[in-house]
């Protein structure tokens, strides 16, 4: 029967001494009729502040805007409804604050106090946020810029009048740098270009970019190297595909997008593709130089265009080229074969082997079946290792009939995807 007392306090001091009594912690519980959690919750308090510990804490928040001066709260709205008029603007406290520091305010509130303010004014709104899968993977942290890129289509979206488009998505992981660029068709060579002429000079060329098998899908069994995968391989970048429908490998380029959709053709109208094309780089333009997206603490700046300048003379950029001059005369891209790596996510079949390049290669039985593997082509040496939880497997000759040369610049030592 558990004992019962008066006050919320009574409780406290009553758990206390019998736990200062010799009595167990699971019993005291149950004697004063509390969880085990809330014993050792006052239990610590007692132990730093003795029986005042015991006593209920205001919860009142120890910084009131009222205690701000009214100068505050009016720079505050004013603030809000310059963000409100601008389409891809973010609107919330952070934003708010990171604009106030912009402009030199001073004092500067918190952010729980621009949102009372923002609250009692009642300009306070519900915010989407883009849509991630739940699915936790091995993936590697990449915090500074051109490490890890990532890259994805939109497709078939329509404007004015039934024009159906095409946008091509890159990320930066560690930066949170975006590119995007909108098209009529969905080609490679329109990917490519966007890649080397309007992304890679804007975040730099990474060592590592992840993409879906559109990207590399060829017709040709022994010769998966499509004009995209040619071109991140001679500027010494890793091509990382995917797992066929399996999600979480692509998130931050999915945030990427949806983010882009809920800026641009999801909140304004566009007669025709240039219209797009100036909406959405002024949404670009806003996401890597307003957006408030990074930890000033850990990386000097809350914003991807001033982390991305920080680290410039470390960064691989690409020259000063346009692909149209590198068409031969069937308007064809040429680029050769450079040595580095391609590498596949895949998960090992019932039949014990993995799909790549329209070849089933066999994986040893040291690997579960259901297990993902890494199956990494090195141009340079003409091999394709699979590899299971960062260490090689089995590695096969792969057939390449075609010179392999050195690139632009060397691939890195390490595949970004050793250690999955």
């Amino acid at each position: 029967m558990a004992d019962v007392f008066g006050s919320e306090y009574e409780h406290r001091l009553r758990a206390v001494e019998l736990v200062g009594a010799g009595v167990s912690k699971a019993e005291t519980a149950r004697r004063v009729n509390r969880s085990r959690e809330w014993v050792h919750k006052w239990l610590r308090r007692f132990e730093a502040d003795g029986e005042a510990g015991l006593r209920d804490r205001s919860r009142a928040p120890k910084r009131h805007d009222q205690a701000m001066p009214h100068s505050v709260t009016s720079r505050v709205l004013e603030i809000r409804a310059d963000l409100e008029d601008d389409p891809v603007a973010n609107v919330g406290a952070l934003s708010i604050l990171a604009t106030m520091e912009r402009r030199g305010s001073d004092p500067l509130p918190s952010i729980s106090t621009i949102e009372r303010i923002l609250r009692r004014a009642g300009k306070t709104r519900h915010v989407d946020s883009a849509a991630r899968s739940d699915i936790k993977l091995p993936l590697p942290a990449v915090t500074t810029p051109g490490v890890w890129q990532q890259a994805d289509w939109i497709q078939d979206r329509y404007l004015k009048g039934g024009i159906r488009f095409q946008s091509l998505q890159i990320g930066d992981v560690g930066s949170h740098g975006i590119t995007s660029g909108q098209y009529l068709d969905r080609r490679i060579l329109t990917a490519v270009g966007f890649l080397i002429e309007k992304a890679w000079p804007k975040l730099s060329i990474p060592l590592a970019i992840g993409t879906d098998n559109a990207f590399v899908g060829t017709t040709h069994r022994d010769n998966p190297f499509t004009a995209w995968t040619r071109a991140c391989l001679f500027f010494g970048v890793e091509v990382i595909i995917a797992p066929p429908g399996v999600h979480g490998w692509t998130n931050h380029i999915e945030a990427v997008n949806h983010l882009w959709q809920q800026r641009t053709i999801w909140s304004q109208h566009f007669n025709n593709l240039e219209e797009l094309r100036v909406g959405s780089n002024r949404a670009c333009w806003w996401f890597n130089h307003r957006r408030p997206v990074l930890n000033p603490q850990e990386c000097g700046t809350r914003y991807p265009a001033e982390l991305i300048a920080a680290h410039r003379d470390q960064l691989r950029w690409p020259p000063d080229m346009t692909i149209a001059d590198h068409l031969n005369h069937k308007q064809q891209l040429t680029v050769p074969l450079a040595a580095g790596r391609v590498t596949y996510l895949r998960h090992v079949t019932a039949e014990r082997t993995i799909s790549l390049a329209r070849t089933n290669w066999a994986v040893p039985r040291s690997v579960p079946v259901g297990g993902l593997v890494t199956a990494t082509i090195t141009t340079g040496n003409k091999t394709l290792t699979i590899g299971h939880q960062g260490q090689p497997a089995v590695t096969y000759n792969y057939p390449i009939n075609q010179p392999v040369t050195n690139g632009y610049y060397p691939p890195a030592e390490h595949s970004l995807l050793h250690h999955v």
